[in-house]
């Protein structure tokens, strides 16, 4: 089994990457325009109720994303306070 290598970029980057996607959804607009583009009928109202649904389930991974990302934040600085506390000990000696 690989090691897992864990670095302050790494985690960095996934906090950073993890807040680009949360932004998404928080400023992601429903654009619908009535659902013209669809045509049919029965497909114009299957997509409204798709689209219906989708939106409470953005709602709750959004909730989701808000606390993931703050704990990818708080990991990320714990980390680098851990490895600073670890090299200043390490000057010190």
């Amino acid at each position: 089994m690989a090691d897992l290598v864990v670095t302050k970029e790494v985690l960095e980057d996934s906090a950073r990457d993890l807040k680009a996607i949360n932004d998404e959804f928080k400023n992601m607009s429903k654009l619908w325009d009535g659902g013209a583009i669809w045509g049919h009928e029965v497909l114009k109202s299957a997509m409204d109720d798709f689209i219906d649904d989708w939106w409470v389930k953005r709602e709750k991974l959004q909730q989701q994303l808000d606390n993931l990302t703050k704990k990818m934040d708080e990991a990320a600085k714990t980390w680098t306070d851990t490895e600073d506390q670890l090299a200043s000990t390490f000057d010190q000696k």
